[in-house]
């Protein structure tokens, strides 16, 4: 068992697991976390399964009050416990600490809480998807006040390296080409993009323009890591909470090995594709 107490975080900690699959012929996005490999790492630590739910904080941080004694573990951030700073990746904690998690280094950190997290599980998920209300707490963004409490105790911890992501320099992205790639006057792979500041949970923006014989298509299938190119030629990585069809071009597909690393780059990160 294990219980905290939220006292201060950012507005958008949310419940995320791996996400929900087989519902998108119905018009419901997958969800989950944006990096699945830190997830993974974060589960880990404190001997969970990799699939279970845990805390995904974008941007800023976290504090939290310990109401019974539990194992966590940090993944992208640094941790505070009683004003102490840890050097640790997974902590067992007891009742009464006061534990601060700093913003996340890149864009996503993850806290992983040992047991099952107690949560709303909506097609097969408890991930959140705020714009439907769907899975987590009430389908809502954690906040002030609540109570996350998780059932059990994790099984045996494992140590496990956290993947890099280096946001220096420019970020190589992979992807494969889309059925509109024939549209494209030339290869992505020539220039550089630049990370948009409106991207989010749904898509990542990028600055920078693409040639292309744009037309619109008839609604069709995306998915996470779909590249969309609307006519200003700005291209859309589509990301977990996107939509099911979209009539863009759909000129690329990001590789699932690299969304997360996609996901991590800040506003103004500079991109470029390697297309296979």
């Amino acid at each position: 068992m294990g219980k905290l107490k939220m006292i201060k975080l950012g507005p958008l900690t949310t419940l995320q697991d791996f996400g929900r699959f087989g519902y998108r012929r119905f018009g419901i996005p997958q969800s989950g976390a944006m990096d699945k490999e830190w997830m993974i790492v974060a589960n880990t630590l404190v001997g969970n399964p990799m699939d279970w739910p845990v805390l995904e904080f974008a941007m800023r941080g976290l504090k939290f009050e310990v109401l019974e004694e539990v194992k966590i573990s940090v993944v992208g951030a640094s941790i505070c416990v009683n004003g102490k700073s840890l050097n640790e990746k997974a902590f067992s904690l007891k009742m009464g600490d006061q534990v601060e998690v700093s913003s996340p280094k890149h864009v996503y950190g993850y806290l992983g809480i040992s047991g099952r997290i107690r949560a709303k599980e909506d097609f097969g998920s408890v991930s959140t998807y705020l714009m439907a209300g769907f899975g987590g707490l009430d389908g809502r963004a954690v906040r002030a006040g609540d109570i996350i409490e998780s059932d059990g105790a994790g099984m045996e911890t494992k140590e496990r390296k956290i993947p890099p992501r280096d946001t220096q320099g420019i970020a190589a992205i992979r992807i494969m080409k889309g059925p509109e790639w024939g549209l494209l006057k030339e290869l992505p792979d020539a220039l550089v993009f630049e990370v948009d500041a409106s991207s989010n949970r749904m898509g990542i923006r990028l600055n920078g323009k693409l040639a292309c014989d744009f037309r619109e298509i008839a609604s069709s299938a995306v998915v996470p890591g779909t590249i969309q190119l609307p006519a200003n030629g700005e291209p859309i990585v589509l990301m977990n909470d996107c939509q099911t069809t979209g009539g863009y071009p759909r000129i690329g597909k990001v590789l699932d090995e690299d969304l997360g690393k996609l996901a991590q780059l800040k506003s103004g990160a500079k991109i470029s594709f390697i297309s296979s």
